[in-house]
């Protein structure tokens, strides 16, 4: 593994993620397997986090059992990522009643294997090969027609990815229903 700062300067970073279940470990795992921008290494040997410890005494105890040569330390600081979510929203009149269309929303929820996260407030998480998003949805009926809204929040690219999923899915459902 190479130290806290490359030739040019610039910070090496510890990424520490967790997850809930081995599809989020393989994501993330075949994420830092496949980027290309620097180096992204795993650690060899034991790696541990230690805090509120004498590092000068732990260290001492290490060289102790271990050739100094294969003991490193590193000061970790966590930082504040400058990144923000993306939030976009699609909108489609649909001349149709508010069941069909709740119908046909919750069809196209289930193309993309969308899971449900709260009934109540129509919100589901959704994973695609761009990224995970969280999708909601809101259906209002007026005049013989329903305008389904439907707002999807997440990192790039898969809100992108999303929204044109939907805006063409509920375009098509929209001229198929005049």
């Amino acid at each position: 593994m190479t130290g806290p700062t490359d030739g040019d300067g610039d910070s090496a970073y510890l990424f520490v993620v967790d997850y809930d279940d081995d599809a989020e470990r393989k994501r993330v795992e075949y994420l830092f397997n496949n980027w290309e921008d620097g180096d992204v290494e795993k650690p060899a040997g034991l790696v541990r986090v230690a805090t509120d410890v004498d590092h000068d005494e732990l260290y001492e105890r290490l060289v102790g059992k271990v050739p100094e040569e294969q003991v490193e330390t590193y000061r970790l600081e966590a930082t504040d990522p400058d990144v923000t979510e993306d939030r976009r929203t699609v909108e489609q009149r649909v001349d149709a009643d508010i069941d069909a269309v709740e119908s046909f929303v919750d069809y196209v929820l289930s193309k993309k294997k969308a899971v449900l996260q709260s009934a109540s407030r129509n919100e589901y998480e959704v994973y695609t090969k761009k990224g995970r998003a969280d999708v909601s949805y809101r259906i209002d009926e007026s005049g013989g027609s329903t305008t389904v809204e439907m707002t999807v929040e997440g990192y790039p690219p898969a809100p992108e990815f999303l929204v044109d999923f939907f805006e063409t899915e509920l375009a098509e459902y929209a001229e198929s229903q005049r």
